[in-house]
């Protein structure tokens, strides 16, 4: 079972946690995408890998990169999985919703309180603001608590 650091550990703990986390989240992220999108589990696992503190996921119908537990700059907290990119070549049908609600229940089993979108499109931005996440940097980036994208999610 994973020990999440307190806010004050060094950065390696931080990082040493991240990489853990990254690979236990593996598992979650290859189910959600075998049965949304109906590949075998052996084509998935083929194309998703993970990184140090990263996640990455890329067929034709997704392309996906997930980052865990970055170090804290500004607005940016700690305890947060960061969607560095996140794109679904079908849009509009509830795939990032459904990715969300995964990562919404799974927060206490990993203690991330905040999920983040960095660097975000149009579309992105748009998305972030749907489902509770709040606007930095003139839109280009969008952080959420875990609590306020339940909420979204739940209207």
């Amino acid at each position: 079972m994973l020990t999440v650091p307190k806010l004050g550990a060094s950065d390696d703990e931080w990082h040493d946690y991240a990489e853990q986390s990254c690979e236990a989240l593996k598992p979650y992220l290859a189910s959600f995408l075998i049965e949304r999108f109906a590949y075998k589990p052996r084509y998935v696992n083929q194309n998703l890998a993970r990184s140090f503190s990263t996640i990455s996921a890329r067929t034709k119908k997704y392309d996906l990169y997930l980052r865990a537990f970055g170090r804290p700059n500004g607005f940016w907290p700690r305890e947060c999985i960061t969607l560095a990119r996140l794109m679904f070549k079908e849009q509009r049908i509830g795939h990032g919703r459904d990715l969300l609600e995964m990562l919404v229940a799974l927060a206490p089993e990993f203690g991330y309180k905040f999920l983040a979108i960095e660097c975000a499109n149009k579309n992105a931005a748009a998305f972030g603001l749907r489902m509770g996440f709040t606007s930095y940097e003139d839109g280009q980036h969008w952080v959420g608590s875990i609590s306020d994208i339940q909420q979204a999610l739940a209207s």
